[in-house]
């Protein structure tokens, strides 16, 4: 399942160019900090712009001998991931249908951070997580390697 949320085209050349809302990046996670990111971005982009909410499926790595491989651990870690966006769609609401969603499985799709530069996000909302020391480690790796700005969004009281 790819990502579209490039913005649309004007309708022929000599049309003026359009200014376009923000494209914005949600990871979910299941927390309240994510629901809150998700509530932000859905009023980010209300006024047009793309959403785009992504979660990650970390993989178990094959087995070094015999015995049982990891194969089911990892087929129920990629349909814990479609639940997520699933609820995610259904926090959303009305804004789902103008959002795109993606499950990033790791070794087999880029990493975050490389797949969040190639999309050209202009900005990224991170759900907070608590008792992280030395901040969030999603949030420094995506500073580094992209030109979005990076928000870690706390959870509404």
């Amino acid at each position: 399942m790819s990502v579209a949320v490039a913005p649309s085209a004007p309708d022929s050349a000599d049309a003026p160019a359009v200014a376009r809302g923000p494209r914005v990046l949600v990871l979910y996670e299941r927390s309240q900090s994510a629901t809150a990111a998700l509530r932000e971005a859905a009023e980010l982009t209300s006024a047009g712009g793309a959403l785009a909410v992504v979660t990650l499926a970390p993989q178990a790595d094959p087995a070094r001998c015999c015995g049982p491989g990891p194969g089911g651990y990892n087929c129920a870690i990629r349909e814990e991931a479609q639940l997520d966006l699933r609820e995610a769609r259904d926090i959303l609401g009305p804004a789902a249908e103008r959002s795109a969603f993606k499950v990033l499985i790791e070794r087999r799709d880029p990493p975050l951070a490389a797949w969040v530069a190639e999309q050209d996000f202009d900005m990224v909302l991170l759900p907070a997580r608590r008792l992280t020391l030395g901040g969030h480690r999603a949030a420094r790796k995506l500073r580094s390697s992209s030109g979005a700005e990076i928000r870690v969004v706390p959870s509404q009281p």
